[in-house]
Parts: C-alpha cells; sequence; structure tokens
C-alpha cells in the first residue's frame, strides 16, 4: 500500500502540476487580398504571441497577459453567443477578412458588424492585439479630402443682379 502512494505521488502530482500551467491559445487570421498578404497571429495565453505572413520568417512578441485572457474569455463567450453571421460589401482588391480560431471555432468576419455584444469585445481585442503586432488597417472607411477647384470663380461668371433683369 506504501508503494502505491509513493508511486502516486511521484507520478501523479507532477501531472496534475503541469495540467494547471498548461497554455490556452488562440488564432487571428487576416486574409490576404490582391494587394496585401495575408498574416496569422498566434497568441497564447501568457502573453506570448507569434506574427507570421506569407514570405516572411515569423515575429514572436509579447503582449500584457492580461490582454491575452481577455482575449481568450471574449473567444469563449463570442463562441457561446456569436449572434447571427452578417455580409459586409468589400474591394475586390482590397477587401481582406479577419477572424479568430479558438478550440475548432471560427468566428465571423470581425470586419462585418453588426455583431452580439460578445462578437464586438472579441473584435475589440483583436485590434489591440492587431497593433501590439503592429499589423491591420483601419476598421472602418477613410473620407477622402474635398476636392479643390482650381480656379477660383471670376466676378464675370457669377450671375448680378443687373444681368438677370435684362433678360426677357
Amino acid at each position: 500500500m506504501k508503494y502505491q502512494a509513493f508511486l502516486f505521488v511521484l507520478f501523479a502530482l507532477p501531472a496534475i502540476a503541469l495540467a494547471s500551467t498548461r497554455l490556452d491559445g488562440g488564432v487571428i487570421e487576416n486574409s490576404r487580398s490582391t494587394n496585401t498578404a495575408g498574416y496569422t497571429i498566434k497568441v497564447w495565453s501568457n502573453g506570448h504571441a507569434l506574427l507570421t505572413s506569407q514570405g516572411s520568417p515569423g515575429k514572436a512578441f509579447t503582449i500584457d497577459e492580461t490582454l491575452a485572457l481577455k482575449f481568450l474569455a471574449d473567444a469563449k463567450a463570442a463562441r457561446a453567443n456569436p449572434g447571427t453571421a452578417s455580409h459586409c460589401m468589400k474591394s475586390a482588391s482590397f477587401g481582406t477578412t479577419t477572424m479568430v480560431t479558438w478550440h475548432e471555432w471560427a468566428s465571423p468576419d470581425l470586419q462585418c458588424p453588426p455583431f452580439s455584444p460578445q462578437v464586438g469585445m472579441l473584435a475589440n481585442e483583436t485590434r489591440a492585439i492587431q497593433s501590439a503586432a503592429g499589423v491591420g488597417a483601419p476598421l472602418h472607411r477613410i473620407a477622402l479630402p474635398i476636392e479643390q477647384r482650381r480656379f477660383p470663380p471670376t466676378p464675370s461668371m457669377s450671375p448680378t443682379p443687373e444681368s438677370e433683369q435684362s433678360r426677357p
């Protein structure tokens, strides 16, 4: 009996300790488009992350462990309540999709709102991680500047009260 207890302590307790420190992780994937390369960000619960892009070596970086844990908790919550999937119009050349994969679950495209509140939180954490990695385009349209006229209108081009009175 003492021998069995010894074996239990020898083998079971280290296994339990290792299981409790097991890392969780999720993946952010941004698809490629005609004009941009796609990328993948792997995020682990301890704050370590790895950015890989097509045609370039991986770049390891770290994020705050609190952000990593919030990202994974938001992925779990979004999986439980994904809301309704939506589709949005995107450019054929510049349009990409951003999705999160967690425990074999894939999120809807995080660039196509409206979201459930849980998916919205996941989108926020995803943008924060993309920013920390130094990637990601703004997920909103950028207004173009107003076109400037080359020549201001001259007084002869604008109607005057006299010219309007002389009309039949």
